[in-house]
């Protein structure tokens, strides 16, 4: 979408570094997954990725995942166990018609470990993980020593009442939140399909009124912690 080029058009995924360890912790395997192969580079090392929940747009990256097919990469993928969990979706993510390398055939196989709520760790990563209310299940996750939040914003507070029962949020709840909690940042997320460029400048300027700590998350951002 030309209009939304300027802060992409990739489904969620958010990666997490730690510079004194290199570990490297992955929420959610959207279609954004896929930039992370240019930063996968160097000695290979463990790779956690930490799911949300099974909603297709949180998933649909994972085959392409440049560590299950780079010799001597070791990908983790921590499952929620929610309502809708269906214990064979790995597999069925990668058999025809749906993909054409099975999981049987991948070079490095991943490993499945389930997670529920409480406290984790994930390799390395001091996690809380929180449930949340959307259609199936998901949970949130605070990485402990993070000092920024980043909150699904899919709605705008106009747009969210003919959507109660979907799971997202709106700008406005978001940055009341960031408010009322003295975040160090707030990055609103996970935006609307077809949201365009100038759109999303104002949604971040209307929630830079209640919370001046705000931007509107893009591809390839970075954010030092």
């Amino acid at each position: 979408m030309p209009d939304g080029i300027g802060h992409g058009c990739n489904t969620p995924c958010i990666e997490v570094v730690d510079d004194r360890t290199g570990a490297i912790l992955v929420l959610d395997a959207g279609s954004g997954i896929v930039g992370l192969s240019p930063l996968l580079t160097g000695e290979p090392r463990p790779v956690s990725v930490l799911l949300t929940h099974y909603h297709w747009d949180h998933l649909q990256g994972l085959p392409f995942f440049a560590t299950l097919y780079q010799p001597g990469w070791e990908t983790t993928i921590f499952s929620p166990v929610l309502t809708s969990h269906e214990r064979g979706w790995l597999d069925t993510m990668f058999k025809s018609p749906f993909f054409p390398v099975p999981y049987e055939h991948l070079p490095n196989r991943p490993q499945l470990q389930m997670v529920r709520a409480g406290e984790l760790n994930i390799g390395g990563f001091e996690v809380t993980a929180l449930p949340l209310n959307h259609p199936g299940g998901a949970l949130a996750y605070r990485v402990r020593g993070a000092a920024a939040v980043v909150l699904d914003a899919h709605f705008t507070p106009k747009e969210l009442p003919q959507h109660r029962g979907w799971g997202h949020s709106d700008w406005r709840q978001c940055a009341e939140f960031a408010a009322a909690n003295n975040v160090g940042g707030l990055w609103l997320f996970h935006h609307k399909p077809g949201r365009s460029d100038q759109e999303l400048v104002k949604i971040r300027t209307d929630a830079r009124r209640i919370f001046d700590a705000t931007e509107t998350a893009s591809e390839g951002e970075r954010l030092q912690l």
